[in-house]
């Protein structure tokens, strides 16, 4: 039964994102694209799953000024339950072969977010700097899962990008922990479980360079995997 409710899940979200592409044809690539499109799916795949989303400090998404937001990075399910933390000024950043998923790839170019080709350093540190330059002009905060990839339940090294280019902008890290779903909940059934979200203090930048990243990114790391044990016991 698993297998087809994936499956349908997939071909629901494939849809809506053909639904709302009109939606961002109005007005593409503007800093709320991302956030209006996210909250309509995000509430549509909760209910599509029988879960429930609960965050703490919620405000921590919607800050006066950009930050970059981090978070854990576990399976296939991010991209149904994730999207309920992304707000208006708020987009992802994505690799590059997000634009070829069907209708769901155009919907992620026309809501705004930025798409790196991580296999080209240069090109994927060009990338960053424009994210930065982008961030401070139209006052956007920037999602990344900074393992790069799904983890499956087990944690992986904080890459560096998320590091780099918050330190670039000069903008907080906003450190995000989602409850770890093996644990908590169960897609076999209707009613899955519910999804606990938790946004830690920002952690400020300014006066960091370069060379801070590394062990930023190390620190981050430690506080989410940390609290993400916490909030799914």
């Amino acid at each position: 039964m698993y297998p087809i409710r994936i499956s349908l899940a997939f071909i629901l979200l494939a849809l809506l994102a053909l639904l709302l592409t009109p939606m961002t044809l109005l007005r593409p690539r503007h800093r709320n694209n991302m956030g209006d499109v996210s909250q309509i799916c995000g509430r549509f795949m909760l209910w599509y799953w029988g879960a429930d989303v609960k965050i703490e400090h919620p405000e921590r998404l919607e800050p006066n000024s950009p930050c970059v937001i981090i978070a854990n990075h576990q399976d296939t399910h991010d991209v149904f339950f994730a999207v309920n933390i992304i707000k208006r000024g708020t987009v992802t950043l994505g690799k590059w072969e997000m634009l070829y998923v069907p209708f769901i790839g155009g919907l992620f170019y026309l809501a705004g977010n930025i798409v790196i080709k991580r296999t080209n350093k240069a090109k994927a540190q060009k990338a960053l700097s424009i994210a930065a330059k982008k961030m401070k002009e139209d006052q956007l905060s920037v999602l990344i899962f900074p393992e790069g990839t799904r983890n499956w339940g087990k944690p992986l090294p904080f890459k560096l990008g998320a590091f780099k280019l918050a330190i670039e902008a000069q903008v907080p890290i906003q450190p995000v922990c989602f409850s770890l779903r093996h644990i908590t909940m169960d897609y076999k059934k209707w009613c899955s479980g519910t999804v606990n979200v938790k946004c830690l203090e920002p952690i400020p930048t300014e006066g960091l360079t370069q060379d801070d990243a590394a062990p930023l990114a190390s620190h981050c790391q430690n506080l989410i995997e940390q609290e993400c044990i916490k909030i799914s016991q």
